[in-house]
């Protein structure tokens, strides 16, 4: 079995190096920047992602996918696509529970192509008014940087999977659900989890925590299967 880490918008690797060390098994961490590429890609949503992910790394039902924000929205179709066991990490299944500056998807992704909305003016805001002196304040800056200075296309590509509704005729479910109840970009979800300390970033500040949540799931439904 493989431990399949996928990040979520704007991050890369190092949003699971707190918890690797935490965590055994071989391990395979993917980065985002490089999954969705410096080409206009369209209408991509996150079947599309899981779908091309199942064939570049040759996903299997014998692997556990973990994945944080976006990165857990495309697991839960990695599993629809191949049945594997699948951990969402301050992520979500319903679209409703992201927490966006405006509703047209289309204006935010316009914002970001000219450099309104990822900038030093709206960074400075966002640290000053909701991560002020919180632990998870340097990560947030670390990645919003990468959003900053990051191709746009690619950006822009990102958005659209974590922004795309999917109509899905098969109902599915993560086996298991790990958050923060002070999350700022995603809220609680309304179906059972496992609760831990700290926001979005939680898997960075608090990765005790989460590696605890992760490794008791191991034992109790992955050793044993």
């Amino acid at each position: 079995m493989r431990i399949i880490f996928i990040p979520g918008l704007g991050e890369d690797e190092k949003v699971f190096d707190p918890v690797l060390p935490l965590i055994e098994g071989e391990k395979l961490v993917l980065n985002t920047w490089h999954l969705h590429g410096d080409t206009l890609r369209g209408k991509i949503n996150a079947i599309d992602m899981a779908t091309e992910l199942i064939g570049r790394y040759n996903i299997t039902p014998n692997d556990l996918v973990i994945g944080h924000s976006m990165g857990g929205l495309i697991a839960l179709y990695i599993k629809q696509l191949t049945g594997c066991k699948i951990i969402q990490v301050a992520s979500f299944t319903s679209h409703d529970r992201v927490i966006v500056p405006v509703s047209n998807h289309n204006l935010i992704k316009w914002a970001v192509k000219y450099h309104l909305f990822f900038n030093p003016v709206i960074r400075w805001l966002v640290l000053k008014l909701q991560y002020n002196k919180k632990p998870s304040g340097p990560w947030l800056n670390y990645i919003f940087n990468l959003l900053k200075n990051g191709n746009k296309n690619n950006v822009i590509n990102q958005l659209t999977v974590a922004l795309t509704p999917i109509k899905s005729k098969q109902s599915i479910e993560p086996d298991l659900r790990i958050h923060s109840k002070d999350d700022l970009i995603v809220r609680p979800p309304k179906e059972p989890y496992v609760q831990i300390p700290g926001d979005h970033f939680s898997i960075l500040t608090h990765p005790v925590e989460a590696a605890h949540a992760i490794n008791t799931f191991i034992d109790n439904h992955v050793k044993q299967a």
